[in-house]
């Protein structure tokens, strides 16, 4: 009963998937392409840029993998919890179907931005690795549960962002600012040891920050001894998670009537 169940579910959240990529990128090729390039080209344009201003990394090694390792968590963060906003708002005609759900469009949609992003970071290594740039970590267990981390943490976000953009039409907006201002404030492009303690105390708050951290602890030796918390990010990670269903469960009667 149990197994037929999830097998329906599975079923309405495939078709979901597939009518949100013909809706979203066409039925040819190119509209997801284009979908994988601009996360791309952005990825690729700041390292490139950022590793030309900075030839030299107070840590040693590659720049480039300095800089990619602060880049890649807040991408993976950034596109898939933005695009999970519009789930619900793009999707409302389908409520008319009683087997789809609030959270059927949630997960359908957090699965093609996550699987549209770890293409964009896969196609990202290749790159790098055919300019001569190792992106291999040191331990690479820690590079994978830091991937992961930062994958659950984007998923949380992008759930509790669409609850909210659906009440709050302007969140979209301010979620964007938000974004930005956590992206500033992550030590992306810079070690956190440069700032004051004041200012680094203010830092390890920022959820963005400890996923760049986690990431470098896994390329750099003894790297985030002292302001890297997993289970800072993993416990904030659950109450968005936590907050985005329960709001879901509450406000499902006016997303359906709205």
């Amino acid at each position: 009963m149990i197994s037929q169940t999830l097998r329906a579910k599975w079923t309405v959240i495939y078709a979901l998937m597939l009518r949100d990529m013909r809706t979203r990128f066409g039925r040819s090729y190119l509209g997801y392409l284009i979908a994988i390039a601009w996360p791309l080209v952005h990825l690729s344009g700041i390292v490139v840029v950022m590793t030309y201003v900075n030839k030299l990394m107070p840590l040693g090694g590659d720049p480039a993998v300095f800089i990619a390792t602060g880049v890649v968590p807040y991408v993976l963060c950034l596109y898939p919890s933005r695009m999970m906003g519009y789930s619900i708002d793009s999707n409302k005609p389908l409520f008319l179907f009683p087997a789809v759900k609030a959270l059927d469009l949630m997960i359908s949609r957090a699965i093609v931005e996550f699987l549209t992003a770890f293409v964009v970071v896969f196609l990202f290594g290749f790159c790098a690795f055919l300019a001569g740039v190792d992106l291999t970590p040191l331990d690479v267990e820690t590079g994978a549960t830091a991937i992961l981390a930062t994958v659950y943490f984007a998923i949380s976000v992008g759930i509790l962002n669409t609850i909210i953009s659906s009440v709050v039409k302007f969140w979209s907006i301010l979620f964007i600012v938000v974004m930005l201002a956590l992206y500033l404030t992550a030590g992306i492009f810079v070690l956190p040891s440069t700032f004051p303690a004041s200012v680094q105390n203010i830092m390890w708050f920022n959820p963005i920050f400890q996923c760049v951290e986690w990431l470098r602890s896994a390329y750099y030796e003894g790297y985030g001894d002292e302001l890297l918390s997993k289970g800072y990010l993993v416990s904030l990670a659950t109450v968005c998670l936590f907050l985005g269903l329960l709001g879901e469960r509450f406000i499902r009667g006016k997303l359906l009537a709205s």
